[in-house]
């Protein structure tokens, strides 16, 4: 069971805190009611291990954030020859941009 912590538990008490989360798992950290940070024990399988599922967990929610951006603007709906010519416009005005910057 995932429990609620404040910041100023976790200020007035951090080793009770790193305690209850390395007995009971991950922690939910609340600023003003608000959850604001988890603390996640160690898994016992060394720090690269540790910080490698993190940034997994970061791509996933990166990746889910930018589909559901495309459904959101019917990105996801494009055909690939949409997606070649909208390609090929940002890459002719960023040289255009280029360009000019260059002659300035």
């Amino acid at each position: 069971m995932v429990s609620f912590i404040s910041t100023r538990e976790l200020s007035k008490q951090p080793g009770r805190v790193m305690r209850k989360a390395n007995a009971e798992g991950p922690q939910v950290i609340t600023q003003n009611g608000v959850p604001a940070a988890y603390l996640v024990p160690a898994s016992g399988n060394g720090i690269e291990s540790d910080l490698d599922a993190l940034r997994r967990l970061l791509m996933s929610r990166a990746l889910d954030a930018a589909q559901a951006e495309a459904a959101r603007t019917g990105a996801s709906e494009l055909t690939m020859d949409e997606i070649d010519a909208e390609i090929a416009a940002a890459r002719s005005e960023r040289k255009a941009r280029k360009q000019k910057t260059k002659q300035a």
